[in-house]
């Protein structure tokens, strides 16, 4: 029987093959979009879930002015030991450090990529970390010791010993630990030990302060005592601290650099899920509409004997069917873009791992789609299956599904033009405060001062054509912190507030355009107390006209607009910008090994490197050629510095946008296909309908109708479901968009164009569509359809 059953389907799936073809692809890459966006969601929330208690871990973080969220977990290296004293509930912490400045490994002057913490005996109470050979002298604060991971040993040393070996120019590997798993907020590769002391309270970025709870704690009383507690002015008055779960920071926590961010994965997911629902109306919406042609058929088969129950297996086996082929395709699919998939996700995966985990999510989605049709086919059973075929006059259910499928349709397109505009505004948009393009800048770290030598040999590359010395840049941004505790009119209740301070020079001001909205710029006459002020600051010191007034022993000389020039979805801080005053010799610039302060002074008799800058606006287009002369101009003339970095201040700044560029081209990969399924799916529909209505067709024109006239009756009905799910799909885009743009600073506005060039381009795609299929069944000889029905 069930041969028979797959003879029948495959027989109906080759006389229809266009619909087949079209259900299938749908299908095929709504499960694969679907699949690969849950299984990365899963990957992305499970970030640390097997570490042994990973439910009672917790990040701590402490308030930041200048972070998007009013925190941030760099924090400062006593504070772990300072908390678990303090408070009963906490029964391990450990600081926790992961350095930016290093992420390769030296060995035997070849560099190897590298991840480093750096941390003290307590990591061992937080995370599942076995010493499996060695010491623990690389516990040992500001000790030369390194442990190693056993899967970084094998790919350094082979079968080798790494004991003994020394790497980074004198660093000693001392042990061998049993690293945790890549899928970690802290993975890595060697653990340094501490450079600091449990009474230096240096703030770091990069040092984190992670805690453990004892099981049964009431957490929210534990939240409420912690953001109460004040830890006191020997160590920087640190209040209203909070805590978020260890395996939750992966995604909560914006700061975490991602190449896509975590609600976009979730768009993504949804897409996915929206390209399935539009294949699976497509596809049922034909199955219904074939149903209605196979009438005599399907009568047949009842007059000679078949049940209800037969033949709704014989239609569920071709549904089946068309699945199987969609998943098969899904596979192959998948096995395509695993490698595209992997480098934008870099979920750790194995191919048949993601395999195995994509075929459990589209499982899922077979299970509730098969129940979603046997449903339809039991209504049909309920109202007598032979009923149902014969009343062809109620197409509410064909309706229905076309509207749904422009909706989803009009709605992805839309979207997907409303990014590709915010996008395109903030990458030419004149609100940012400042000019980035065709800018760029040169950083030598090296042990002399090279600004003046650097600065006129750049001037002989052809393509640059200005110049600016010594200056610091905009692009990459680089901050110090200053709090404002006196200004004119501060109200008596007012609290202090963090400022973030820039260094510029009247050149750098008119190199940057900066913005002026009052008073004056900067001038090379002007003192060092003269500073300007941006919107912010001005709006946080509560000052109208701000011109004039003081300070911190500052006066503001003018105001600029607002630099953004950081993530478009941050809130600029209050800043201030000043001339750089002469250099201090008491100036703090760091830390020894042992925590001991470094000042300006000692630079030259610790041999201290300095950093000498460059900026430098070249020709519009020519940056490829710019780049390698400058490269062979650094290779050629400064070997000795031990860090040589050229910046595109227009690729930093694209950085920013990296998630939203990999949205787009997710948006616009999936409204393609969506548009393709609606589009195709109008062409198989209209086939299907044409043919249930040769007859009538035939009648209309030996009554004398027109070609155009039967082209317009047709015309007028799909005009009128493509208006009704416009009238769906924009309130709702819109209403979606709005919420999505309100993330940025900066938005761009929802033109009356985008709404024009949607409906007209779906409108010509359904008139062509539309009108090619009925225009063969119009000019067919109405005698011979007559006769043959």
């Amino acid at each position: 029987m069930l041969l028979h059953y797959l003879t029948i389907a495959f027989r109906n799936m080759r006389k229809y093959t266009n619909q087949t073809l079209i259900s299938v692809i749908g299908l095929a890459l709504g499960f694969t979009c679907f699949a690969l966006a849950t299984l990365w969601i899963v990957y992305e929330m499970s970030y640390d879930a097997s570490l042994t208690n990973a439910k009672h871990k917790y990040v701590v973080y402490i308030p930041k002015s200048s972070s998007s969220t009013g925190y941030s977990r760099g924090t400062y290296y006593p504070l772990a030991a300072y908390l678990k004293a303090t408070f009963p509930e906490i029964v391990h912490a450990t600081p926790l450090a992961t350095p930016t400045s290093r992420d390769k490994v030296t060995l035997e002057d070849e560099e190897y990529p590298a991840a480093y913490i750096m941390a003290d005996s307590s990591l061992f109470g937080i995370f599942d970390i076995k010493i499996t050979e060695g010491s623990r002298d690389f516990l040992i604060p500001n000790s030369r010791k390194l442990a190693i991971t056993q899967e970084k040993a094998r790919q350094l040393f082979g079968n080798e010993n790494p004991l003994g070996k020394r790497v980074n120019s004198g660093e000693e590997i001392c042990a061998i630990v049993s690293g945790m798993s890549k899928h970690s907020n802290y993975a890595f590769d060697f653990i340094r030990p501490v450079r600091y002391t449990d009474e230096v309270w240096n703030f770091s970025f990069n040092e984190n302060t992670i805690i453990e709870l004892l099981p049964g704690t009431n957490l929210k009383a534990f939240e409420k005592k912690l953001y109460e507690h004040n830890t006191g002015e020997g160590r920087n008055r640190i209040s209203r601290m909070i805590i978020k779960p260890l395996t939750k920071i992966r995604y909560t926590d914006p700061e975490i650099a991602r190449e896509v961010k975590f609600q976009h994965i979730m768009v993504f997911a949804l897409s996915g899920l929206l390209v399935v629902v539009c294949s699976l109306f497509n596809f049922l919406t034909l199955f219904v509409s074939r149903l209605r042609i196979r009438q005599k058929e399907l009568a047949l088969r009842m007059v000679c004997g078949a049940s209800g129950g037969s033949l709704l297996r014989m239609l569920s086996v071709e549904f089946l069917l068309t699945v199987l082929f969609a998943v098969i395709l899904g596979c192959v699919l998948t096995q395509w873009v695993y490698g595209s998939f992997v480098s934008l996700s870099d979920v750790k995966m194995d191919l048949p791992v993601i395999y195995r985990e994509s075929l459990l999510y589209i499982g899922g989605l077979i299970l509730v789609s098969f129940l979603t049709f046997e449903l339809i086919l039991f209504i049909f059973r309920r109202r007598s299956l032979n009923l149902s075929i014969r009343q062809s006059n109620k197409k509410m259910f064909r309706k229905i599904s076309i509207v749904v499928q422009l909706v989803i349709s009009i709605g992805f397109a839309f979207c997907t033009v409303v990014i590709l505009k915010q996008m395109y505004f903030l990458h030419h948009t004149d609100e940012l405060g400042f000019a980035y393009q065709n800018r760029g800048s040169v950083e030598l770290l090296a042990f002399d001062s090279y600004n003046n030598v650097l600065a006129n040999q750049l001037k002989q590359i052809q393509e640059i054509t200005e110049i600016v010395d010594g200056g610091a840049t905009i692009i990459p941004y680089r901050e110090t912190y200053m709090s404002a505790s006196e200004w004119d009119d501060k109200p008596f209740a007012a609290e202090n507030f963090s400022m973030e301070r820039m260094y510029v020079s009247p050149e750098l001001v008119s190199f940057y355009n900066f913005r002026l909205i009052k008073g004056e710029m900067l001038t090379d006459a002007d003192t060092d107390s003269l500073v300007l002020l941006n919107e912010t600051a001005a709006r946080t010191f509560g000052w109208d006209n701000p011109v004039g007034k003081h300070f911190n022993g500052y006066t503001v000389k003018g105001v600029i607009k607002n630099i953004y020039n950081i993530a478009p979805t941050m809130q600029v801080s209050p800043a201030f910008y000043s001339k750089r005053p002469p250099t201090d010799p008491n100036r703090f610039i760091g830390t020894l090994f042992d925590g001991s302060p470094i000042y300006e002074r000692d630079r030259e008799k610790m041999r201290l490197p300095r950093t000498t800058t460059v900026v430098f606006k070249y020709r519009e287009g020519m940056w490829k050629s710019c780049k390698e002369k400058i490269d062979e101009l650094l290779v050629r003339n400064y070997a000795a510095a031990s860090r040589k970095t050229i910046y595109n201040f227009e690729e930093e700044y694209a950085k920013f946008l990296t998630s939203e560029k990999a949205l787009f081209r997710l948006l616009s990969f999936v409204s393609v296909i969506c548009m393709a399924i609606c589009v195709f799916g109008f062409v198989s529909l209209v086939s299907l309908a044409c043919k249930e209505r040769r007859k009538a067709i035939a009648i209309r024109k030996i009554n004398g109708a027109t070609v155009g006239d039967i082209l317009t009756m047709f015309i007028k009905e799909y005009a009128l479901l493509l208006l009704i799910g416009a009238a769906i799909a924009f309130p709702v885009g819109y209403f979606i968009m709005q919420r999505w743009l309100e993330q940025y600073v900066k938005q761009t506005d929802v033109a009356a164009w985008i709404y024009l060039s949607n409906i007209i381009v779906m409108a010509l795609s359904i008139a062509l569509c539309v009108g090619w299929q009925v225009y063969k069944a119009s000019i067919e000889n109405p005698a011979n359809v007559v006769s043959s029905e």
